[in-house]
This record gives structure tokens, C-alpha cells and sequence, in this order.
């Protein structure tokens, strides 16, 4: 999980016009690798499997190897293409008084919510692991993708911002 908290001055009502506090927090997956460096460790992992199935087929005989490596290699294909769909997963919540506007991002699939801050209510979930913004009917899931005390702490913190309008 890789979350920041960025505080600034937004535009005003009005053009010209600086001094409406934005707070806005970032929160994404903590991908370790690029997307090339996970591409080349699948390829070194892919062919490491072709590897030993080929030496087993030709060495000792046993051309059933050569399947099952073919079975191990497509569920290899099928979980790198399933983790690069979810890189880029992530939400931004933005505190823009009166307003809270929240952004997700799932396996490219783009969304934005604008909800009023003053009817918000902030409801944590521990048993799917998510904080839930609700207006109404309006139920969000964010914050997936952290942990139990980093959710727990967000949620501390974004009513602090909520009462206090950033």
C-alpha cells in the first residue's frame, strides 16, 4: 500500500480567485516492480518450467512432463496478466469544501463520486476491509488495499479534516 497526504490552496469560485483549502489523499497498490521487471521475471520464471519439462522429457523419458509444463506456464500467463490488470488500482479522496470527491481507479475502469461533507457519514468495515463513504444511498468502498491500523488512522483523520474543513 503506498498512501500520501498532499494540503493546498485550490481555485477560487470565482476566476482569479485563490484560497479554497483542498486536502486530497492518494492511496495505491505498492507495485515492488515495473511492469518490465515483472514481465522479465515472468519470462525467466516461464522459461525455468519449460526448462526442467523438456530436460525430464528427453532425459529420463518422461514425456508427460512436457504437459504439465505447459499447464503450469498458462497458469503463470494467467496470473501476470490478472496482477497487471490491478497495477494501477488505486482511489484519491479530495476534501474541496463543501464537497468530497472520490476517485477509483479499478483495473482501468475510472469513477467519480461527489458527495456532499456535511452529510457524510464514514463507516469502517473490517470484515471486507474497506472504509465506506456514505451519502444517502450513496455507499463507496475505499481504501481496500491497506492495512487494518493505516485504515483505521485514515478514517481518524479524514473526519478531523471533515470537522475542521481542511
Amino acid at each position: 500500500m503506498y498512501a500520501y497526504f498532499r494540503q493546498s490552496n485550490g481555485p477560487g469560485p470565482f476566476d482569479g480567485e485563490d484560497g479554497v483549502p483542498v486536502c486530497e489523499w492518494r492511496i495505491k497498490r505498492n507495485c515492488s516492480l515495473t511492469p518490465w521487471q515483472s514481465l522479465a521475471a515472468t519470462a525467466l520464471l516461464v522459461a525455468f518450467v519449460l526448462a526442467i519439462g523438456v530436460a525430464a522429457a528427453l532425459a529420463f523419458g518422461v514425456w508427460l512432463a512436457l504437459p504439465f509444463s505447459m499447464l503450469w506456464i498458462l497458469a503463470i500467463g494467467i496470473a501476470f496478466v490478472v496482477n497487471a490488470g490491478h497495477a494501477t488500482d488505486g482511489e484519491v479522496v479530495t476534501l474541496a469544501p463543501p464537497f468530497v470527491i472520490i476517485e477509483t481507479d479499478d483495473r482501468g475502469r475510472r469513477t467519480m463520486h461527489r458527495m456532499k461533507a456535511a452529510r457524510l457519514a464514514l463507516l469502517l468495515d473490517d470484515s471486507n476491509g474497506a472504509v465506506y463513504f456514505c451519502d444517502g444511498w450513496q455507499r463507496i468502498p475505499v481504501g481496500r488495499q491497506v492495512p487494518a491500523a493505516t485504515r483505521a488512522e485514515f478514517v481518524r483523520e479524514l473526519r478531523r479534516f471533515i470537522v475542521a474543513g481542511c
